[in-house]
């Protein structure tokens, strides 16, 4: 009898509901491989290792286990992994459809629960999808596998599996690697990063082909490409240069494009290859000479700010050099005399925000006086303001009706209400623009605790916000989260307690890689901020103390203020 196709999610220790009549196996997770120079379309620096087939007569448990171990030979299609399966089921069998990364400390374990059914249980830490989205468990996660077996000419053969493959976390960070697929904004001048994570047997091929195929569903409608959707770009030709640096030819298709199409195609291209770490040195060539465009494409990399501000006694000022006894430079001021906080910048460093009067304003100005002091927002409880490069401040009130406020720099003519359907009813505890005034991060919470969401700004080609898409979620393995904003490309900060200490911790959380932990904090600490540009996180307390990290710790930093930021 076939089982059917499933694989079942069950908590940790729950494989021993199979009943007492099956047979169990438990084999080490270590995989019997060996290695050889990988042949044909080699990828530069990509490692390699040779999957093992099926012994003679091996028993059914074991063909089980060989075949999840196979899973780390992607030659010629998986062909090692396919000999473990019946001649009908090896076409049928897709192994790119996603991966399961197991523990590298964990046995497997076969049950028998007959001749021909077997289940695999494994602890499971994270899945990847066939997109190459990898998506972390909140902890270790028995999964029950369900294997149908067949004699074929005497020996044991699968004949029934779940698509994907299985990889121990060990393998899987070695074969594995994180990328960034960049797309463009709306308004064509930032790459956004798409993150994912793809085989570093198959390189830039890998890349070539998601990048064509577009972004991930969070980010549709929001970003667009100038990459050819063309046969032509998935397989382009790719080799190694006399100095061993990889080199990708580039495709006709993208040469023929008009000069702005090309030149933005290109910054796709080449940043999208560049962040394969065994591609960071890429190369693109044209009949064997580097090839760039003919302009400056005008398209960026869009990085977090580094210039830190914070809200003093009055006003906002400047943290760049908290040291000196001179009083600390106002930054704002048609704010200087306001009592306010959350204060923030634009990174050009001319639209201001902040909060008044117990968050119940929301007030919106300029460094240099160009925008006109306003009170954009009242009668309510806001969350901190942020402003993106497109002239909008966001905010949103506490208590969500399931929309969000991007206050127009402009002026109040050109306000606008974002629809955010899936925070109606929901607490909005904070929100982040990256610099790409592309994707957000939204943290809210209802009675089931708090949650950490990803999405995307759509707009229109003048940067005008006109909705938001479906988000995802982000797992922070912090309990309780207050606080999260945007700390690098792909990787926010957040605030939160441990869950099974209930210290106060905070973390840097990489959408790709996974979560670093930050020095111990203070118990009272209820601000923090932090950019990659420069390494450098601050943090206030309730008591108005103000703290800068130095990596291992926190330095006392006196001076009159709070709620840190940067710009």
């Amino acid at each position: 009898m076939t089982p059917a196709r499933r694989s079942v999610l069950r908590a940790a220790g729950a494989v021993a509901v199979l009943g007492l009549g099956s047979a169990c196996a438990r084999i080490p997770t270590s995989s019997p491989v060996s290695s050889r120079p990988l042949a044909g379309r080699a990828q530069p620096g990509a490692p390699y290792v040779q999957a093992l087939p099926p012994p003679e007569d091996a028993t059914a448990q074991a063909v089980v286990v060989g075949f999840v171990q196979a899973g780390v030979g992607s030659a010629e299609n998986f062909a090692v992994a396919r000999s473990y399966l019946t001649a009908e089921k090896r076409p049928d069998w897709d192994p790119r459809a996603g991966i399961t990364i197991y523990s590298s400390s964990q046995e497997l374990e076969v049950r028998e629960i007959s001749d021909t059914e077997m289940v695999l249980v494994l602890q499971v830490l994270a899945l990847v999808d066939g997109a190459g989205t990898r998506s972390l468990l909140a902890g270790p996660v028995n999964e029950e596998v369900e294997v149908a077996m067949e004699l074929v000419d005497d020996q044991w053969r699968i004949s029934e599996v779940a698509d994907g493959i299985f990889l121990s976390e060990a393998a899987f960070e070695t074969l594995y690697a994180p990328a960034r697929l960049y797309f463009l904004d709306a308004r064509g001048i930032h790459l956004v990063p798409d993150h994912r994570w793809f085989s570093l047997q198959r390189g830039a091929a890998a890349v070539l082909e998601a990048l064509t195929a577009g972004p991930a569903a969070f980010l549709e409608g929001a970003v667009h490409s100038e990459v050819p959707d063309t046969p032509e770009v998935t397989d382009a030709e790719v080799a190694t240069g006399v100095d061993g640096t990889p080199e990708i030819t580039v495709p006709t298709a993208i040469v023929a494009l008009p000069a702005p199409s090309r030149a933005a195609a290109l910054a796709q291209l080449e940043s999208s290859l560049r962040s394969v770490r065994t591609l960071s040195g890429v190369r693109l060539v044209r009949d064997g000479e580097e090839y760039t465009a003919d302009a400056e494409s005008g398209v960026d990399r869009a990085l977090p700010g580094h210039r830190p501000i914070a809200a003093g006694p009055t006003g906002v000022i400047s943290l760049a050099d908290p040291s000196t006894d001179a009083p600390a430079k106002q930054q704002v001021p048609a704010l200087a005399e306001r009592e306010l906080t959350s204060p923030v910048i634009a990174q050009d460093g001319v639209l201001a925000a902040a909060l008044a009067e117990d968050a119940s304003v929301v007030l919106v100005a300029s460094t240099d006086d160009s925008v006109p002091l306003r009170e954009a927002a009242t009668g309510g409880v806001f969350v901190p303001p942020r402003i993106d490069d497109a002239g909008y401040v966001w905010t949103s009130a506490q208590h969500s009706g399931g929309v969000l406020l991007a206050l127009a720099g402009s002026g109040p003519q050109d306000d606008a209400k974002v629809d955010a359907a899936w925070l109606e009813g929901r607490e909005v505890l904070t929100l982040d623009l990256a610099a790409d005034a592309t994707r957000m991060v939204v943290l809210s919470a209802d009675a089931g605790g708090s949650r950490l969401d990803l999405c995307a700004v759509v707009r229109d080609e003048d940067g005008v916000p006109l909705s938001l898409t479906e988000p995802v979620q982000v797992r922070t393995f912090l309990a309780d989260v207050t606080q999260a904003s945007w700390y690098d490309e792909v990787a926010v900060i957040v605030l939160g307690s441990d869950p099974g200490t209930e210290e106060l911790r905070a973390q840097v959380v990489d959408f790709a890689t996974g979560r670093e932990p930050l020095p111990a904090l203070r118990a009272d600490v209820n601000r923090i901020a932090g950019t990659v540009v420069g390494e450098s996180i601050w943090a206030g307390t309730s008591d108005g103390t103000l703290l800068r990290s130095d990596s291992s710790g926190w330095t006392t930093v006196d001076l009159d203020a709070h709620d840190p930021w940067f710009y």
